[in-house]
């Protein structure tokens, strides 16, 4: 009996509840909500109206729309995507549409289920919310009744509380101050929105289930359209949605789907509306639901094979550069908040020959790992970066971006070996060596106490030989030659005689002007350390320095700072700071073609490191391999294009004996030591030839004073 009494005494203190909701709408509406104050107040209820009368007043008159998070798009050169981008936790999987391409069934439909009299009332419904509310005091929640302005207030109330879980709950609470919030709000935005903009930002906004915010996403979700070819029966569908869109999912729940979505066709040919015919309805409700479901993908990880590392290094470019914004915070909140189309200097043709040629030399699943970066002379432009381990986590996956630095969320480098003789051989050019001067030079050498002139710190420096030092050349014998035959060969003990009279400091400030330094892909990063093994390229560098560095040479001379954004814009069309061409002199042109005449021979001579590996067009490269091959390269280039490739192991562990030879790579044994030659400069070709396929055959410049390598 007190169960009964109890419950009817709350049905009681929800009438009078909701009569006096009734009251603060209907005073608010004509302008004389003052009266509320004086309204005899009845315990928490009369508190409630009164807090909400308080509410309503000191609200603002006038409601902003937001900027609607949305997805990014990804470009390369020739604008095709290499990714979309959004953030689940703002709802970004959004594509803001005009009303011009959003099908005229879709706003029908959606009035039709959500708002039978959108076109009459002024952003409150008096009927209806009046009908709901009296249902609601007998013991239903403060819902229903709601125009698709309130609607539309309250998702952009819970957008703007972002993922902050209080504010999320005030935006959808059953409360009066919630109510009266949306109705106000209601009406300022029917005031300052004609209809169509309403229908418009509403249908943009809204979310559609399965992560599906705005028309054009949920289009794509379950149908594999757009907006503007949505049928009435699709359009029918998605307004059926926005009710519960966990309820009636058509993917979890298709039978309710369907019975809903009947339901929004029946509305649609309501006396009201007449969108549609009786005859129509029938036949529209026959049809199956037609689902097509797009899985949604997003993000750098989606990308095709290793645009997601090149992608991934336009992420990073864009979060570190303080164009985009004063603090890092900030120009992450701009990406997530997306909206940004960005162009990139990938080429999608080199990229893809980039790709086909690691895959096809080096697999995910190998102890070692191959990378390449491709550059374009000139301009500084990244045309591809690509490595054998796919972004992931499974079985020969990784997230380290092979070919990058540390800032790309790379790795930090490997040891380039003998592709750094030639910052010793521009120093050696430099300072007027003939490169036809014979040498001859022992195998092993042996010059323990010499002092090799270096850099200076606190005054004269230099750096001392250690008696535990004893580099040889690869075949073990001492050699007599010229500079050529050294760098067609690969003699080291050529170019570290050569590097005590150059000394060290020279050959690394050439290399520090071509863009190679520590950690850095920018050539901004500390010094390079000098020791005696500098030639030999025991620092650690990334493939992207390397391309860097030789499409210097390519250039004549010229340095340009590697890049990956030509273009960007945010989701109002603004046009953002872009990256250009940064580039420099660093040599004369006669020593960068000097330097090139002498690598010719590298890919044509017999018996040089790299014979027969050549293009059937002008090239010129080096081959680089380490102590026990644990990082091996061929870096090569024409007058259009660079490409340094690497391949060995990704974190080496030289106390285990990790050594590069007797093993499997891509499928092949490999019996003894891999060379650069072996792996690297095969990739090299490949891909370079792919890459060029088309492009017009271009001769390097002949230096003068020097005569070219014999044809």
């Amino acid at each position: 009996m007190s169960k009964a009494a109890g419950g009817t005494g709350l049905r009681g203190a929800g009438r009078l509840l909701g009569n006096l909701l009734i009251f603060i709408i209907i005073s608010a509406l004509g302008g004389i909500m003052v009266a509320g104050l004086s309204l005899p107040l009845v315990g928490s209820a009369g508190l409630a109206a009164k807090a909400a009368s308080d509410h309503f007043e000191d609200l603002p008159s006038d409601f902003e729309t937001p900027v609607l998070p949305q997805r990014s798009k990804i470009l390369a050169d020739d604008g095709s995507l290499i990714a979309y981008t959004w953030s689940d936790d703002l709802g970004g999987n959004r594509v803001v549409v005009p009303m011009s391409q959003i099908s005229p069934s879709m706003p029908q439909a959606l009035v039709a289920i959500e708002d039978v009299r959108f076109y009459q009332h002024g952003g409150i419904d008096i009927k209806g919310t009046i009908r709901a509310l009296v249902h609601n005091s007998n013991g239903g929640n403060l819902q229903g009744g709601s125009t698709i302005a309130q609607q539309y207030v309250k998702n952009v109330l819970l957008l703007e509380a972002g993922t902050d879980k209080a504010k999320q709950q005030a935006a959808i609470a059953d409360t009066f101050t919630r109510k009266v919030t949306e109705l106000k709000y209601a009406v300022a935005v029917e005031k300052s929105l004609t209809k169509e903009q309403i229908l418009e930002r509403y249908l943009n906004l809204v979310y559609f289930g399965n992560g599906a915010y705005g028309v054009e996403a949920a289009a794509e979700r379950y149908f594999s359209t757009t907006s503007a070819k949505l049928t009435v029966p699709q359009a029918a569908l998605l307004a059926a949605l926005v009710n519960s869109p966990s309820d009636y999912d058509p993917l979890q729940h298709p039978a309710a789907a369907l019975a809903r979505r009947n339901i929004v066709l029946q509305d649609m040919a309501s006396p009201v509306l007449k969108y549609l015919t009786d005859a129509q309805v029938a036949a529209y409700q026959k049809t199956a639901l037609g689902l097509k479901p797009t899985p949604p993908k997003h993000g750098c990880i989606v990308a095709q094979g290793s645009a997601a590392f090149f992608c991934n290094y336009v992420y990073q470019t864009f979060i570190n550069d303080p164009d985009y914004g004063p603090t890092k915070a900030a120009r992450i909140q701009m990406w997530n908040m997306g909206g940004l189309t960005i162009h990139t200097t990938m080429s999608a043709k080199d990229e893809t020959a980039a790709d086909a040629a690691i895959s096809s030399h080096t697999y995910a699943t190998d102890k070692v790992a191959s990378a390449l970066a491709m550059i374009q002379p000139g301009t500084g432009q990244i045309k591809a970066m690509a490595q054998s381990k796919p972004m992931g986590n499974n079985l020969g996956d990784t997230y380290l971006n092979l070919a990058g630095d540390p800032a790309h969320e790379g790795s930090g480098g490997y040891q380039a070996g003998s592709s750094f003789k030639i910052f010793v051989g521009l120093a050696a050019l430099e300072d007027g060596h003939d490169p036809s001067q014979v040498m001859s030079v022992p195998s092993p050498m042996d010059d323990a106490g010499t002092r090799i002139a270096a850099c200076p710190g606190n005054g004269t420096h230099s750096v001392l030989w250690t008696p535990d030092y004893h580099p040889s050349n690869d075949d073990g014998n001492p050699f007599t030659g010229p500079l050529d035959q050294a760098f067609w060969f690969s003699v080291n003990t050529y170019f570290l005689t050569l590097e005590e009279q150059t000394g060290l400091c020279h050959p690394a400030q050439i290399a520090q002007s071509m863009g190679v330094t520590f950690d850095n892909d920018s050539g901004d990063g500390r010094p390079l350390d000098q020791f005696p093994s500098f030639t030999l390229g025991t620092n650690l560098i990334t493939p992207i320095e390397m391309a860097g560095a030789y499409a210097t040479i390519a250039a004549q001379g010229t340095y340009c700072k590697p890049y990956v954004i030509t273009a960007a814009t945010d989701g109002a069309g603004r046009q953002l700071p872009a990256q250009h061409p940064n580039c420099r002199a660093v040599l004369d042109p006669n020593i960068a073609n000097e330097l090139t005449a002498l690598l010719r021979g590298v890919l044509t001579q017999p018996g040089a490191t790299a014979s027969g590996l050549g293009l059937d067009r002008p090239a010129a490269g080096k081959t680089g391999t380490t102590t026990s091959s644990i990082a091996t390269w061929f870096d090569g280039y024409t007058p259009q294009l660079a490409t340094a490739v690497w391949t060995g192991f990704i974190r080496p562990d030289t106390l285990k004996g990790d050594y590069m030879g007797n093993m499997r790579v891509g499928g092949q044994y490999y019996y003894g030591q891999i060379f650069g030659a072996t792996i690297s400069a095969p990739i090299w070709h490949e891909a370079m030839t792919r890459a060029l396929s088309g492009v017009p055959v271009q001769d390097f410049t002949a230096p003068h004073g020097f005569p070219p390598e014999p044809q």
